[in-house]
């Protein structure tokens, strides 16, 4: 069976498209062959990058993207020293979706014997230049002799014997997460591979996910969204497309819109987040569920849709009793850490010692946090809910996995307040997404806003 690749790549270093089906075991071009080459890949536990998702990860220029993010990688490399002591000294430990194995170059310098870098797309292949470098004794004395590189998925039977050749580990570091935290399910891998390899009373890094909701207002951004669909109201070449707007209108809308925004959007305080433990959680938690919402609006505002971004926990069990000072330092800062010996946020120097007990360590992407490729993400409704100050807006944003490695989203939300008898509530609305169809919006820049502000202050 043939993948059908119908999608998208943001500019921070993210695949965003849909992966489809087809049936009829052709390609969409006709290359038969190619099915059989899927079929033995899947076999002997690789993946030839013919499926786009494993092709777009194994790009070195889309693995930049992700190592440049200093409020990502920065965080990573916090958790993983922070918790040298309690996670990874003298531990094996698994990299999942090791991409360019940073994470498992980070494990080596925390200590562990062994890490075990498992890479589905053939990125894997450049991970072993480096390894072989290193057990040469060219480089990266810290890497010698300390890293194995399994290539295959999670899921693959010969994986697993591979991965555990030398029992289960101590230790599993992934970064498994999209944008709203679920989208291209690898999510499920990383839970799966807890199930499968990880030691009873083992550490998990990241340690639990947090989805956030909040109301926002933005005319500029709904009129913006609008206009790509009146597109096809009119007359193109002598042909009257005006039947089509419609659904150029239900596309345009259905696509949630990926790109930071000014938290003085948000016309509301976020609601309570949907938490995933990712210690407790099972694979059937994130196959469907439904988030409630319930905000009261802070101003009088159309409500354009529902803002979304979360948060990443990074702790070890048990938790840490203390906190220790000298880890409390911004990951993405311009202001210099007092020990660091280089001045490059991407090599940055030596952290402290690592504290005994371990390290507690999170992670944010909301709108007032500093900047990572996830951004934000916002779901747009057609239609718009007036709202006046002090009212409550309430409702529901249920998630159903699909097959293109992501969700079908249905919000619902309606303003607490009594209509005409034959409509108790006409303030109501409902829409539907699909979280991989996501589009991009570069209008605000929080960097730039800044430099605005502080010129306009004479700073």
């Amino acid at each position: 069976m043939d993948i059908e690749v119908d999608g998208d790549i943001n500019s921070h270093g993210k695949y965003t498209g849909n992966r489809g089906t087809k049936h009829d075991g052709s390609t969409s071009n006709g290359h038969a062959h190619v099915i059989k080459q899927k079929s033995d890949d899947k076999k002997d536990g690789s993946n030839k990058d013919h499926d786009f998702y494993f092709n777009f990860y194994s790009s070195l220029q889309n693995q930049a993207n992700m190592i440049g993010d200093i409020s990502r990688t920065g965080t990573y490399r916090k958790a993983i020293l922070g918790n040298a002591e309690v996670a990874f000294k003298d531990k094996i430990v698994l990299d999942v979706g090791a991409g360019s194995g940073i994470l498992s170059y980070m494990s080596a310098q925390a200590g562990a014997k062994e890490v075990i870098a498992l890479e589905a797309s053939s990125m894997a292949e450049k991970i072993e230049i480096l390894i072989k470098a290193a057990n040469a004794g060219k480089n990266n004395a810290h890497l010698k002799d300390r890293i194995r590189i399994v290539r295959g998925m999670v899921e693959d039977d010969t994986v697993q014997r591979q991965v555990l050749e030398h029992g289960k580990v101590d230790t599993i570091i992934s970064e498994p997460i999209g944008v709203m935290l679920l989208h291209e399910r690898m999510v499920e891998s990383f839970i799966l591979a807890r199930d499968l390899f990880l030691k009873p009373g083992g550490q998990l890094l990241p340690s639990a996910g947090h989805v956030f909701f909040c109301p926002f207002s933005d005319e500029a951004l709904y009129n913006e969204t609008d206009q790509k669909a009146q597109f096809f109201n009119t007359t193109l070449f002598g042909t009257d497309f005006k039947e089509l707007y419609p659904a150029a209108r239900a596309e345009v809308f259905a696509q949630p819109v990926v790109g930071m925004f000014p938290p003085t959007s948000l016309i509301s305080t976020p609601c309570a987040p949907k938490s995933f433990d990712f210690y407790t959680c099972t694979k059937e938690d994130l196959l469907e569920f439904s988030i409630p919402v319930d905000f009261v609006v802070h101003r009088t505002a159309l409500i354009h849709g529902l803002a979304s971004w979360f948060d990443l926990d990074f702790y070890p069990r048990p938790l840490p009793l203390t906190e220790d000072a000298a880890w409390d330092y911004p990951i993405n800062s311009g202001s210099n850490w007092q020990w660091m010996s280089q001045e490059s946020p991407l090599n940055p120097g030596p952290t402290p010692a690592p504290p005994k007990d371990g390290l507690a360590v999170k992670l944010s992407t909301g709108p007032s946090a500093a900047r990572t490729h996830w951004q934000q993400a916002r779901l747009l409704l057609p239609e718009p809910l007036a709202a006046n100050k002090g009212e409550r807006l309430k409702g529901s944003i249920h998630f159903k996995v699909n097959e293109a490695r992501s969700y079908d989203l249905v919000l619902e939300l309606q303003i607490d307040r009594p209509g005409p008898e034959y409509d108790p509530n006409p303030l109501r609305r409902k829409a539907e997404y699909q979280l991989q169809q996501q589009c991009f919006n570069y209008s605000y820049n929080p960097d730039a806003s800044l430099s605005a502000l502080s010129m306009a202050a004479g700073l």
